[in-house]
């Protein structure tokens, strides 16, 4: 669901922003690709208010813990067919983290398939978790749910970063911590460039909001992003225009979701 916040988000930048680079993170490397391959905004936001043939995806016992507690082969396929009618028009990148040594990786177009992009939209212990190389990943959000040391690496310079846990509750953000830790993973500095964070300014709603799709919600969260982006509207602008590149360039300190540059 936090899929269509992103979303309002899209369909109100479009409107005068194109990006060089795309890249997502969890279910940002679905919008992600859908963004960088040219898909229109109203077709975005029409895709996450008519989900109900994935309205509610049964539980299951799976036979290891890899494969989710969630039977998602509906979304599966839901993410195949957008994989395989279209194709990213810019750089994309999506972000996986793997199981074993907890550091996220980068994976970059054209080598990444509908399968990594399911990949890092999968939710520990509840989605069907994939091999590459011989590694087991999951949910490419887990140790930073806006990578932007990802779109940094590919070149960026002035990014939109588009976050929908900035404010994660405190128990959270200690478990994400002691992961991170274990993983030695140390987001790199991003002195030197110019960040734009567009984040929800009010609750979105709990875990089972997030979780479960409905009609409802994804209509007020699609209308939550819009208006969230458009009050950073003028200022991107300027950015982009160069009035303002000059600002002096700020570290990030707080968690940013899909980065992209102008």
């Amino acid at each position: 669901m936090f899929g269509a916040y992103q979303a309002g988000v899209w369909q109100e930048l479009a409107s005068f922003f194109q990006p060089d680079i795309v890249v997502g993170a969890s279910v940002g490397s679905l919008n992600g690709w859908l963004i960088a391959s040219a898909c229109e905004p109203s077709v975005l936001t029409d895709r996450w208010q008519n989900l109900e043939s994935i309205e509610r995806l049964p539980w299951r016992i799976p036979r290891k813990l890899s494969d989710g507690l969630i039977d998602a082969s509906l979304l599966e396929d839901w993410i195949r067919e957008m994989c395989a009618h279209s194709n990213p028009q810019c750089e994309y990148g999506a972000v996986l983290t793997r199981v074993r040594s907890l550091k996220p990786r980068l994976f970059r177009w054209p080598e990444v398939t509908w399968q990594h992009v399911a990949g890092s939209c999968a939710v520990p212990f509840f989605l069907r978790h994939y091999r590459f190389d011989g590694q087991v990943y999951t949910d490419g959000g887990f140790l930073d749910p806006s990578p932007v040391w990802a779109a940094m690496e590919m070149g960026a310079d002035v990014i939109v970063s588009v976050n929908v846990l900035r404010h994660r509750p405190a128990l959270v953000r200690a478990m994400v911590k002691t992961f991170q830790t274990c993983g030695r993973y140390r987001p790199p500095s991003a002195a030197g460039r110019t960040i734009i964070d567009i984040d929800p300014i009010c609750s979105l709603g709990g875990p089972k909001d997030s979780m479960y799709w409905s009609k409802g919600n994804a209509k007020r969260w699609i209308q939550q992003g819009r208006q969230d982006a458009l009050a950073r509207k003028h200022f991107l602008i300027e950015c982009l225009q160069g009035d303002r590149f000059h600002c002096e360039p700020r570290q990030r300190t707080a968690w940013p979701h899909i980065g992209s540059t102008g």
